[in-house]
């Protein structure tokens, strides 16, 4: 499942075999590509304060993905993520288009809180309308990137099969063959 928060929190990249972290947000050009992406275009470049608002907002949603697997989110980060989701003013209006009216939310200006407020509110979208459950961070705890579990048993531990998953099979593999040599 690709979702805004999803790609937003694994934008700490972090090499599956431990050897080294890279920070996404800090790279040039990475945040402007996810914000055309995502359709999120601001005017002013981020400036220090943004990007330390960004990587504790990143943070966040990774500690609320991590209580949601204990049974529920702490009401700290939950406060904390609720006055994310309030620095917005939302405006209603009604549109008419070919299928008849709909109802328009839209924010007076949009900025770097808008741009939080948006990852947010995705993040609130993922657990509202599929389960929470579902929501992991990977169980390689050199990579932690953050998947949804759509296998119908919900026992996926790993963000990928291809890398994650056969890296720590096969170094379980090798732990219990050790002494065989």
């Amino acid at each position: 499942m690709d979702a805004l928060c999803i790609q937003f929190i694994n934008s700490e990249f972090r090499d599956f075999r431990g050897r080294w972290v890279r920070d996404e947000l800090l790279q040039p050009g990475w945040l402007e590509q996810f914000l055309v992406t995502w359709g999120l275009q601001v005017e002013t470049p981020p400036d220090a304060a943004v990007l330390a608002a960004l990587v504790a907002l990143r943070d966040l949603l990774k500690r609320m993905i991590e209580s949601l697997a204990d049974g529920g989110i702490a009401d700290d980060d939950l406060a904390q993520f609720n006055a994310i989701l309030l620095k917005i003013t939302l405006q209603r209006s009604l549109v008419q288009d070919s299928g008849g009216y709909r109802l328009e939310l839209a924010t007076a200006k949009k900025d770097w809180d808008w741009v939080q407020a948006e990852i947010a509110a995705s993040f609130a979208h993922m657990l509202i309308a599929h389960d929470p459950r579902r929501l992991k961070l990977c169980a390689n705890d050199y990579c932690r990137g953050a998947f949804y579990d759509d296998t119908k048993s919900r026992t996926k531990r790993y963000c990928t099969a291809e890398k994650c998953a056969n890296l720590m099979k096969a170094r379980r593999f090798r732990a219990r063959h050790k002494g065989d040599l």
